[in-house]
C-alpha cells in the first residue's frame, strides 16, 4: 500500500515558488511589466545615458544573501540576481537590459552644399563698368554737359 501511495504522490505536480523578493523597483529605467514575486524573467529599458542597472528590492528573508551578476549575451546586457535564503533555497531573477535611444523631434536631412562656380577676375568684370558709370555721372552732374554748336 505504501508503494502505491508513493507512486501516486510522484504523479502529482508540485509547484514550489520561493518568492525571495517581495518588492522590486528599477531606479534608472522601466520594467517590461509589473514586478511579481513568482516571475523570474524581466526586460528592462534603461534611461538615456545610463550604463548600469540600479535596483531597489525588499527581501522576504532578511538573512538572505544576494549575488548580482552582469553578463553580455549576443550584444545585450543581462543582469541576474541570485538570492540564497537562510534555509539554503535559491532563486534567480534575470533582467535583459535594453538601452533607450533618444530620437530627435525634427529630422533635417543634410543639405548638399552647392559648388560655387568661381569666375576668374570677376571683380574686374564688375568693377570696371561700375567705375566708368560713376565717372560718367560725375561728368554729367558735377562738371555739366556742354553741347557743341
Amino acid at each position: 500500500m505504501k508503494k502505491l501511495f508513493l507512486f501516486f504522490l510522484c504523479l502529482i505536480p508540485i509547484c514550489v515558488s520561493a518568492e525571495s523578493i517581495l518588492n522590486l523597483e528599477v531606479l534608472n529605467g522601466n520594467l517590461s511589466r509589473k514586478f511579481e514575486s513568482d516571475n523570474n524573467i524581466y526586460s528592462v529599458t534603461l534611461k538615456e545615458g545610463e550604463e548600469e542597472l540600479e535596483l531597489k528590492y525588499e527581501l522576504k528573508d532578511k538573512d538572505a544573501h544576494v549575488e548580482n551578476t552582469k553578463t553580455v549575451m549576443a550584444g545585450s546586457d543581462v543582469t541576474t540576481l541570485k538570492v540564497t535564503n537562510s534555509d539554503g533555497s535559491t532563486e534567480t531573477y534575470t533582467f535583459y537590459i535594453n538601452k533607450e535611444i533618444a530620437t530627435p523631434v525634427f529630422y533635417e536631412p543634410k543639405k548638399k552644399q552647392e559648388e560655387q562656380k568661381s569666375i576668374p577676375y570677376l571683380e574686374y568684370y564688375v568693377g570696371i563698368p561700375c567705375t566708368i558709370f560713376i565717372l560718367f555721372l560725375f561728368k554729367v552732374f558735377v562738371l555739366g554737359f556742354k553741347r557743341h554748336k
